[in-house]
């Protein structure tokens, strides 16, 4: 876990570092959440993208159903937590924490969802978490794409941000169809250079004895599906996580019984899909590629961030030069010792990527 603090600071570092570049107010940039840690779900309704955006989370807080349970767009902003227990959720509003429960916080959405339903352009629902069971990440949970309240530009508010991770759902029975998913085309569309999309089959034990869903689905964890799929990393998930129908029904006590059940989720899909590699099934493999993908983002915009910052440190030295000693109470003065900050600042950013901290990890709970 320590190894995702580091990606978690990283992610900080580079944010604050192209808010300098910008010219922004770098102490404004850190209050706002970095994109490089937002997972957005594409998907049409039923596909199951509230599901497992829970199994993320582990906990069944998000509605789920086959006739669109999500009718606003639902922002989760998860902080781990490793001091609370496995079973304890704290809602955080403004400086104050409460601990609620899975069943009152989703039947809270449900009648939220329920008052905005039939209106136009919905609201943003906003939630912050704490919990011992989720990655530090930022969930976005869109409505499907097939509901009348949906249209490309709702898509486009969440999707194009720039380094937000894209799912692709796709439930296992219309595996043999992804050619034509709309939420595939458009995971293209907005990630042209295929460094931020994961492809999330669900609903596999539901497709279990559907021989022609399931050949399709191996295809695609094989990376031989259709010439659209092949550059996407794909993982296979159950309808309903196991570690979330173990939870619900309390039968299992102890701290470690989520790691545990979602280490039998794995075993469980491994006895459906057969020849499928086991890094590529359940919530700990999600969560892995999940991890690859966000480094696979950071590395791509390393570049363009580095050369940025050396050619302000070029400015900031010819700065300094110029001004020589006049750090007194002038404009200038208070220019020159911003100036000098701002170097600091870069060189601490500069060798944390040299050092390669962060960009080593793995990410298990």
């Amino acid at each position: 876990m320590e190894a995702m603090e580091n990606l978690v600071q990283l992610s900080e570092s580079m944010q604050q570092a192209a808010a300098l570049l910008a010219d922004e107010e770098v102490e404004e940039s850190s209050r706002r959440n970095s994109t490089f840690l937002n997972v957005v779900p594409l998907g049409n309704v039923g596909a199951g993208k509230s599901a497992v955006l829970n199994s993320l989370i582990g906990h069944p807080v998000l509605p789920t159903g086959e006739n669109g349970a999500t009718r606003a767009p639902i922002l989760i902003d998860l902080q781990r937590d490793s001091s609370v227990s496995s079973r304890a959720i704290i809602l955080q509003i403004e400086n104050k924490s409460q601990t609620v429960s899975a069943s009152a916080l989703r039947h809270s959405l449900q009648d939220r969802l329920s008052k905005g339903s039939g209106r136009g352009r919905v609201d943003e629902i906003y939630l912050k978490l704490r919990t011992s069971t989720s990655p530090p990440l930022t969930l976005i949970d869109l409505p499907g794409l097939d509901q009348r309240i949906v249209d490309d530009s709702m898509a486009s508010e969440y999707g194009e941000r720039s380094d937000a991770i894209l799912l692709v759902v796709v439930p296992a029975s219309q595996a043999p169809e992804i050619s034509s998913s709309r939420a595939l085309k458009m995971a293209l569309d907005f990630d042209t250079d295929g460094t931020r999309t994961i492809g999330v089959i669900s609903k596999i034990d539901q497709a279990a004895t559907d021989q022609k869903s399931l050949a399709a689905v191996q295809a695609l964890l094989l990376g031989q599906g259709p010439r659209t799929t092949q550059d996407i990393p794909w993982v296979a998930l159950t309808g309903q996580s196991v570690s979330i129908a173990s939870t619900q029904s309390g039968s299992v006590g102890a701290e470690s019984s989520l790691e545990t059940a979602w280490r039998a989720e794995s075993e469980s899909l491994k006895s459906i899909l057969t020849g499928a590699p086991q890094r590529k099934l359940g919530r700990i493999a999600l969560v892995d590629t999940l991890a690859r993908q966000i480094r696979k983002r950071m590395k791509v915009r390393l570049p363009s961030i580095l050369s940025g910052l050396e050619g302000r440190t070029q400015v900031v030295e010819g700065e300094l030069v110029r001004l020589g000693e006049q750090l007194v109470q002038t404009s200038e003065g208070t220019r020159a010792i911003a100036l000098e900050l701002c170097r600091e600042f870069e060189d601490k950013f500069l060798q944390h990527i040299a050092s390669g901290e962060g960009l080593e990890y793995e990410m298990h709970f």
